[in-house]
């Protein structure tokens, strides 16, 4: 390392030189936690010396990445190594790789192998599937992470990282939280003059590195511990549908739900994984029609080709309206009335998607846009989306007059026996939830 570098704080020196297997640096903006990751990775670099070792900066995005996480890193370890931008690649002299990945594809880390340390630079806005690909990577090698952010929202990254750290619970994790403050070179005139004019659940978030319930969340009405309850058994002539989100390199999803008679609506199960081809997911889609029974699929219209394959393979499908602004109110409305509950550890990626899914901030609209109206921000919404398409083609109408034909009465049974039945298939827990 450059002999003239000096850690700022005994905190900035507790993330450099952090072994432990998890370690977050969670903290307030201009704490220099981007320069501590870059020394923090330079340090496993220079440990693991092979060839054939690899390690992983990621960052949500691109710009993330090419603005932030990527210039910092090249500024002290441009000496050591070429960077190829077209592979996103450092090549280490006389060492090993070091990949540049970003969150955009949740795929994108996997097949690197031999990893020996994994960076993830404002890993708030990661997405679970993300978080679940990155823990594998280092699964082989038992990598070390470190993860460096301010909170954004209480998703994963609170509940996963810093609740169990917190309660004692996890004692592979590290986690180091930060004012912007504690570095010795941020004005304290600005954090004061901030503190006494900003919204203080945005000022505790960004400044005191503190979580807080994102600000402009599309469904803010969402309570986890409200909206989710214990699986139980349905009533009799409960019908099952499903929403679906087609994806690539985007996850594809499917979410089930079950509706009452008297117009409850409980989410049951979901599917959720990159990368597959449209038999794959037609695979999903047969396997969750037998378990769940499932009446029709309600689709991302966008693809009437893959819908035609669903129809052809006995998953009977239709496009679903696609009004984002309708739809998004009207789920809100459903979610708010409390006729719409999540059964525990069913869902997920839903609940991830729904403590991320957010307006764009003003500062990120244009000059010729106005606020009043915008659509939410085009990320972390594919269970979302698919939830929404069962709830604009559902929501308000009735299911007591819904004709039934024999076959369709011959999948109703107790929640007990779906999972029952479900569990003596094969799953994989990390991509697939099926509400067992």
């Amino acid at each position: 390392m450059r002999e003239n570098f000096v850690c700022h704080s005994d905190k900035q020196e507790q993330i450099i030189f952090s072994d432990y297997p998890i370690t977050a640096a969670i903290t307030g903006i201009q704490f220099a936690k981007t320069t501590s990751g870059s020394w923090w990775l330079k340090r496993h670099a220079f440990t693991h010396t092979r060839k054939e070792d690899n390690f992983i900066i990621c960052a949500p995005t691109y710009k993330i990445l090419n603005q932030s996480t990527l210039p910092a890193f090249l500024r002290i370890m441009e000496p050591f190594g070429s960077y190829k931008r077209g592979e996103s690649e450092f090549k280490i002299h006389g060492g090993g790789t070091i990949y540049f990945r970003t969150g955009t594809d949740p795929d994108s880390i996997v097949g690197i192998t031999d990893v020996r340390a994994i960076w993830g630079d404002e890993a708030g806005k990661f997405s679970l599937y993300f978080w679940e690909n990155i823990q594998a990577r280092a699964s082989f090698r038992q990598a070390p992470i470190l993860l460096t952010s301010t909170p954004y929202t209480m998703n994963w990254f609170f509940k996963e990282i810093l609740k169990p750290f917190k309660a004692g619970t996890r004692d592979d994790i590290l986690v180091i939280q930060a004012k912007s403050c504690d570095n010795p070179y941020f004005p304290m005139a600005e954090y004061l003059r901030k503190k006494a004019t900003m919204d203080p659940r945005r000022f505790n978030a960004t400044y005191n590195g503190e979580f807080e319930k994102m600000h402009g969340l599309v469904y803010d009405c969402f309570d986890e511990d409200t909206h989710t309850v214990a699986p139980f058994m349905l009533p009799f002539g409960t019908q099952y549908y499903a929403g679906v989100d087609w994806g690539t390199t985007h996850p594809f999803a499917i979410t089930v739900r079950a509706i009452t008679p008297n117009g409850d609506h409980y989410q049951v199960g979901e599917f959720y994984k990159t990368g597959l081809t449209i038999r794959d997911m037609v695979l999903a889609a047969q396997k969750m029609k037998q378990v769940w029974g499932i009446k029709l699929f309600y689709c991302d219209p966008a693809r009437p080709d893959n819908i035609e394959e669903f129809n052809r393979n006995d998953c009977p499908a239709i496009g679903a309206k696609n009004d984002i602004r309708f739809g998004v109110d009207l789920h809100y409305e459903l979610i708010k009335s409390g006729k719409f509950k999540i059964f525990k550890n069913s869902s997920p990626y839903t609940i991830d998607e729904l403590e991320s899914y957010h307006y764009p901030e003003p500062a990120d609209l244009k000059a010729d846009q106005d606020d009043r109206e915008q659509l939410p921000v085009d990320a972390s919404n594919h269970a979302l989306d698919s939830a929404r398409y069962v709830t604009v083609e559902t929501y308000h109408r009735s299911t007591k007059n819904d004709k039934r034909d024999a076959k369709s009465d011959r999948h109703i049974e107790t929640m007990e026996k779906r999972i029952a039945r479900l569990k003596r298939g094969s799953r994989n827990k990390h991509t697939e939830s099926w509400g067992a």
